[in-house]
């Protein structure tokens, strides 16, 4: 029965094949997704080393994942995580969501139970054995408690030349010319990859 749980709930561990290097990285990360045990990730870096896309490669390989980034309000979370109880949760800038959403998370890492009393809304619920995976870009900005319940993967930002060629992966179905266009200009910009996604939807529009 654990064989067919699996093989309904993902595909096999992803490959990882779109993010340019961090060889070392994708084997740690694959083997913490093939794991029974209950391992959380942290990708700590600046902007533009595909921390990110990490994120969303695990979220195309998983059907059982929810992604939540730094703008999703304490409820929100609270309310998907109640509805869908996911295996693998993935939070992008952990850092920028609510000290109090820091400390709920800081105790569901260590019982798997969130217990929140709110002014509109009471939680009491439990999801055994999920894996958290979370990005973050200015470490001191969390706690050292809740530091301390992940395995931290310190991410050097790439080279321009790396960032295209990175784009150029990423927009597979947009012309290699076009692709490196759009990473050209994201990368003058702040170099985001997020960025070069989202400027491609629109050019397909």
């Amino acid at each position: 029965m654990k064989f067919l749980d699996n093989l309904f709930h993902h595909k096999q561990p992803t490959s990882f094949s779109s993010i340019f290097g961090y060889d070392d990285l994708k084997e740690i990360i694959r083997h913490t997704l093939e794991s029974e045990d209950s391992y959380n990730l942290l990708f700590i870096g600046e902007p533009a080393s595909s921390k990110t896309m990490f994120l969303l490669e695990i979220m195309k390989y998983y059907k059982d994942a929810q992604y939540f980034d730094g703008s999703n309000t304490t409820s929100r979370i609270l309310d998907v995580l109640e509805e869908e109880r996911p295996k693998i949760i993935c939070i992008d800038e952990l850092e920028k969501m609510s000290h109090q959403f820091q400390n709920q998370l800081l105790n569901f890492l260590e019982s798997g139970r969130i217990k929140v009393d709110q002014q509109k809304r009471q939680y009491d619920f439990e999801i055994k054995g999920a894996k958290v995976f979370a990005t973050c870009n200015e470490i001191k900005r969390l706690s050292k408690p809740l530091q301390s319940r992940f395995r931290k993967l310190f991410l050097p930002r790439y080279t321009e030349e790396q960032f295209l060629d990175v784009s150029e992966k990423v927009l597979s179905k947009t012309s290699p010319s076009l692709a490196r266009y759009i990473g050209a200009s994201v990368w003058k910009n702040g170099g985001d990859i997020r960025d070069v996604i989202s400027i491609a939807k629109l050019v397909r529009k």
